[in-house]
């Protein structure tokens, strides 16, 4: 899959709590006037948070932000600023990390980032530590959903004719989410890519208990007829409140040098504290 372009890229993804994030807002763009520079709409789009993805749509635009709490008050600035586009915001507050993040899992981090698929003795020797070390320190980050990894996958690479992949963003009732992954787990497999909630970079917390108020999913069919009848279906169903679709381009960024550039900040901070500690000690 990766000599015939299916699978364009693996990556590493750090979970966006440690280095203070609270939130994560999925904005959507629309009928985006051509005459505006993308540079020009990222400027605009940066002054809500720190972009992690973007996909790019025709005539629209699709974005992941790494966002404070306050920001969601500024999504009406924002709003005014893209006019005459259109803007679609949701926003998720982050799962907390219980979790202390040591300097030798900023080190493991950065080397993933470099390489997702990097052998566990490979990250040991350029990190100075034990292979032990390392294999369990990416055992209790991946359990702790600190970090995981995902591939970015561009499907019209097998010229498969009509073939169409989409994403799916369903705002739901939190009283009916369970029931409404269910059901489209039992009468739309046919068409499922992603696993339900798979598209979400980490546990978030949509809701005002304990239940999500957004389900998210990757469907692929053949035709552009299929994709309204599977929008229409999901909007009918009990508990929906609003469905937002993504069509997949190859275009698509995740922007990993942001959550380099927070770890070297972060090593960074640590060396000097130790420092500073030990300075004091003696």
């Amino acid at each position: 899959m990766v000599s015939n372009g299916v699978i364009r890229r693996f990556a590493t993804v750090i979970n966006p709590v440690i280095f203070g994030y609270e939130k994560e807002c999925i904005l959507i763009v629309k009928n985006i006037h051509k005459t505006i520079a993308e540079q020009e709409i990222f400027k605009k789009i940066s002054l809500l948070g720190d972009i992690f993805l973007y996909i790019k749509e025709l005539e629209a635009a699709s974005f992941v932000l790494f966002v404070r709490d306050e920001s969601e008050g500024k999504i009406g600035i924002l709003t005014e600023l893209l006019k005459p586009a259109e803007v679609d915001s949701i926003f998720g507050s982050y799962s907390p990390v219980n979790v202390r993040i040591h300097s030798s899992d900023l080190e493991i981090m950065k080397c993933l980032l470099s390489d997702p698929r990097m052998r566990v003795e490979d990250i040991a020797k350029d990190t100075s530590l034990s292979t032990k070390t390392v294999a369990r320190r990416l055992e209790v980050m991946r359990e702790k959903h600190i970090l995981q990894f995902t591939i970015l996958t561009d499907l019209s690479s097998m010229k498969l004719t009509g073939f169409i992949e989409f994403v799916v963003l369903i705002r739901v009732h939190a009283t009916y989410h369970q029931n409404l992954v269910q059901r489209i787990y039992n009468e739309m497999q046919e068409y499922l890519f992603h696993p339900l909630d798979d598209l979400l970079l980490y546990p978030i917390n949509y809701s005002f208990g304990h239940q999500r108020e957004l389900v998210a999913a990757s469907f692929c069919c053949a035709n552009i007829s299929t994709v309204n009848s599977i929008l229409r279906r999901l909007e009918s169903y009990d508990g929906v409140n609003k469905v937002e679709s993504i069509m997949a381009t190859s275009e698509t960024r995740i922007y990993q040098e942001l959550l380099k550039s927070k770890i070297d900040k972060r090593i960074t901070s640590q060396k000097y504290l130790s420092s500073a500690i030990t300075k004091k000690d003696t």
